[in-house]
């Protein structure tokens, strides 16, 4: 059994054009100003300090704690406006450098494009804004049925259309690549930790078996042959002399099967990958374990905790940016049989 972990609440003060409410329709989940909560561990295990990184998780007052994507990027740029002033301070006037920062949240449901994505038509916008039904039963405290509209926003990373939604963990991490405080990451070091920290999540905590590929960014989970592969986090990095914005995004609960009602991504083709579907935990134990028992055991800002922890220990242990001795530089995609 995990530790349980108790929530010590502040806020995060955000700037004011940096969060409008989420829009929805029927129930509405509005994120406004988000408190930014900690956790001290309250079980008989030894708490599991971060020794460098500095973890903030998002959550709004309300039903389900969702936090509006305009939300988390404000408190983003905030966070990397201190990194990027600091590096443009002559050498001899730097104080010590400020500590690499994550940011963790659960969504309110949002459409993102990639920054060379052309503008949406009226016809797309109409369906990728439709009203989405959110319900997520299977937890500690389910998420009641709940109607949102989403929101759509072109972004500054690479790659195609994505989803962020409730169900759904999303990791930013704001660090110097090139910071003093710890071996430097290439661009692709950097996007092999994000997926190792991920995989390393899905394995200790459900046993679940992931790999990734040189061509597909993300994290993919196992398929039997002849039916199509499975992607569990989709990633998309932006960087700025260094420093990083965005990350990967963890499917824990969110809807993967059903109409365009309840299921967002049948509204486009996640990432433009045609002919591959997308899942998550939940749809993984269910097809696996025959339940989704294991799921509560966790919450979301513990689960967003643990992966922090591991996030934290690759900072400091180049040896822990890949998995299972994997080279951190190298994606490995495996061939699995049914």
């Amino acid at each position: 059994m995990p530790p349980r972990l108790r929530p010590q609440t502040r806020l995060f003060s955000l700037p004011a054009s940096g969060r409008p409410p989420a829009s929805c329709a029927g129930d509405q989940v509005r994120a406004g100003a988000s408190p930014v909560r900690t956790y001290a561990n309250i079980s008989r295990e030894p708490p599991h300090l971060l020794r460098l990184l500095a973890h903030k998780h998002l959550a709004s007052p309300g039903r389900g704690s969702f936090v509006s994507y305009d939300t988390a990027h404000a408190a983003q740029e905030s966070l990397r406006s201190v990194l990027l002033a600091w590096k443009n301070l002559p050498d001899d006037q730097r104080p010590d450098p400020p500590r690499p920062h994550l940011l963790s949240f659960e969504p309110t449901p949002t459409i993102t494009l990639g920054r060379r994505q052309t503008s949406l038509t009226p016809a797309q916008s109409s369906r990728l804004q439709a009203p989405l039904r959110v319900v997520l039963p299977n937890r500690p405290e389910p998420v009641p049925d709940t109607s949102f509209t989403p929101d759509v926003r072109q972004t500054a990373r690479g790659g195609l259309t994505t989803y962020h939604g409730p169900g759904q963990l999303v990791f930013w991490p704001v660090i110097d690549m090139h910071s003093p405080q710890y071996d430097h990451f290439s661009v692709l070091s950097y996007a092999a930790h994000l997926e190792a920290t991920t995989r390393r999540l899905l394995a200790e905590l459900f046993s679940l078996e992931s790999y990734t590929t040189r061509d597909e960014p993300g994290v993919w989970v196992p398929a039997p042959q002849g039916q199509p592969e499975r992607k569990i986090a989709a990633m998309g990095v932006h960087h700025r002399r260094h420093v990083t914005s965005l990350g990967i995004a963890l499917n824990i609960d969110v809807p993967v099967a059903g109409p365009e009602g309840d299921n967002p991504w049948v509204r486009f083709v996640p990432c433009g990958l045609e002919g591959k579907v997308v899942t998550s935990v939940a749809a993984e134990l269910q097809q696996r374990d025959g339940n989704v028992g294991k799921m509560a055991e966790w919450d979301m800002p513990a689960l967003a905790a643990r992966w922090a922890r591991l996030f934290d220990e690759g900072l400091l242990d180049a040896t822990k940016r890949g998995v299972d001795g994997e080279d951190a530089s190298l994606r490995k995609k495996k061939e699995h049989a049914s």
